[in-house]
């Protein structure tokens, strides 16, 4: 059981409407309504967090009409508002455009736009609202280079032993050495992206296996919103998974998971226009 102090739960009784939706809204079922009917924290639940206590999802502060309900400290203020986010058009358009990249420029994202992309992530769903993700990045180009370099030199090592990446066969092996060329010139592993993003959750903790690839698909958007290509890898985590020492420098703890390797940056050449996949979701209505 995870602990804190206090969650700072607090309605403004001038500016609460008595409509209940916080209390109706929220998840632990631990907000009730006082003899004046403004509405607190069960005082057993406070500082608890998850099943027992709260899930610190912040519903509460969220749909309150009035902006009378703190939590965390946190002031109803400072939310950005619906009105504000992408409309559907806009958001379709974002999708559509958003594709994996294997081709970049040789620069970097400036470290600040990097932290305001991580910051986006602290929104990302996770089982029962844990939050046990974490995120190792690579901010600097020369220090990617480092890794492509050690990866590469482990894994030709290996193959000349008939180990290859992951559950790859020689013959695997094989057709990604005669594609590079062409591909991704002298970097099969982490396509010459200039960053990579490593995000691990806690082993046995809520949804660990599916959190990470969640947050991987929402950074792939947040990608392309930034108009920075992105491509979401498992082959560089195969060839890791033969060498340990190699590894260890992602500097992932031994009850950290993670299964995949983001490579971003900007990319080599712009896209006209987006694709047109229409047609091939497999759609099967339910009925009971």
């Amino acid at each position: 059981m995870e602990l804190v102090k206090s969650f700072h739960f607090k309605a403004n009784p001038d500016q609460c409407i008595h409509c209940g939706r916080c209390v109706a809204s929220c998840s632990s079922v631990i907000l009730y309504f006082d003899e004046q009917g403004v509405p607190k924290m069960k005082a057993e639940a406070d500082g608890i967090v998850g099943w027992d206590g709260c899930y610190r999802c912040q519903h509460c502060l969220a749909v309150c009409p009035t902006g009378a309900i703190s939590i965390f400290d946190k002031d109803p203020k400072d939310s950005l508002l619906p009105e504000e986010g992408a409309n559907a058009r806009q958001l379709e358009a974002l999708m559509r455009n958003r594709r994996a990249c294997r081709r970049y420029q040789d620069r970097e994202v400036p470290r600040e736009e990097i932290d305001q992309m991580l910051r986006l992530l602290e929104n990302v769903p996770t089982g029962s609202n844990l939050q046990t993700l974490g995120f190792n990045v690579v901010y600097r180009k020369a220090e990617m280079d480092k890794l492509r370099k050690l990866v590469r030199e482990e894994a030709f090592r290996l193959a000349e032993q008939g180990i290859y990446p992951g559950s790859f066969t020689k013959s695997d092996w094989e057709k990604q050495l005669e594609w590079e060329p062409g591909r991704n010139p002298g970097d099969m592993f982490f396509v010459n992206a200039p960053h990579i993003l490593v995000i691990h959750s806690q082993r046995g903790r809520g949804q660990w296996q599916t959190d990470p690839v969640l947050a991987a698909a929402w950074f792939d958007l947040i990608c392309a919103s930034h108009g920075l290509g992105s491509i979401i890898m498992s082959y560089p985590v195969g060839a890791l998974s033969h060498m340990p020492e190699v590894e260890k420098l992602l500097q992932i703890p031994q009850d950290r998971y993670y299964s995949l390797i983001l490579g971003f940056g900007y990319p080599e050449y712009p896209y006209a226009r987006g694709v047109q996949r229409e047609g091939i979701a497999q759609i099967k209505e339910l009925t009971f």
